[in-house]
């Protein structure tokens, strides 16, 4: 789900408009059953945050909800260093909130997937998480990429030009590479998540995602690679 704004004063002003509600209108078009988790991707000229959202019936209509982890990056995005006033409603702690908290310096993840769009959202989700972040568009580019550069941990798409990301994730398991691999794709079928745990990688997640789960599930899989390595 995407909102374009003409300036960050505008959207500003719509979350000012939310007040304690913490929720906004869906865009024109956009139809989703209440309860329904989205990733919500606010585009302001050429600058791009992401966040999760839920759809919600509070008596006056489906409207996109936040909770206040999501709310307060928002009200954090509009912020510039140039004065702009501070908005957060007087239930949301000042300070910034992380997806994830205590991300290792200098941790690189290089995300594979040949949808632009999508690579801008996850790309600011997981610097926003605390991530040195890299991304690659073929499975070719990414294999490039990897030998010349170290990473902790790639996130990949099923679906790519060329080489697969399956068949990329056999590559590089058959040569010996121990990078973590975590699979973001539509592919969601049990056939699907099997065939891509046989091919080596360590995690799946299904689109379409939930941005704190995905942060966490790239944090708890950090961790037990790490544990492993120490054994």
């Amino acid at each position: 789900m995407v909102f374009r704004f003409e300036s960050l004063d505008q959207l500003a002003h719509q979350l000012e408009l939310s007040g304690d509600d913490q929720d906004l209108d869906l865009p024109p078009g956009e139809r989703f059953r209440e309860g329904e988790w989205v990733l919500a991707h606010f585009c302001v000229g050429e600058e791009s945050t992401s966040v999760a959202a839920c759809v919600a019936d509070r008596g006056a209509g489906v409207r996109l909800a936040f909770e206040d982890r999501d709310w307060v990056h928002l009200l954090d995005f509009t912020q510039e260093e140039d004065s702009r006033a501070s908005l957060p409603p007087p239930s949301v702690p000042a300070n910034r909130i992380s997806y994830v908290e205590n991300v290792p310096p200098n941790t690189r993840v290089l995300l594979v997937d040949d949808d632009q769009d999508l690579q801008r959202v996850v790309g600011a989700l997981l610097v926003h998480a605390g991530y040195e972040t890299k991304t690659a568009s073929s499975a070719e580019q990414a294999l490039d990429v990897l030998r010349t550069q170290h990473f902790d941990l790639m996130v990949l798409d099923w679906n790519l030009p060329g080489m697969t990301g399956l068949q990329l994730c056999m590559r590089l398991r058959q040569i010996g590479t121990r990078l973590p691999i975590l699979f973001l794709t539509a592919h969601s079928a049990s056939e699907d998540i099997v065939a891509a745990f046989d091919a080596g990688a360590d995690d799946f997640v299904p689109k379409p995602f939930r941005a704190p789960e995905l942060t966490a599930r790239v944090m708890g899989l950090l961790r037990r690679s790490h544990l492993t390595t120490l054994l």
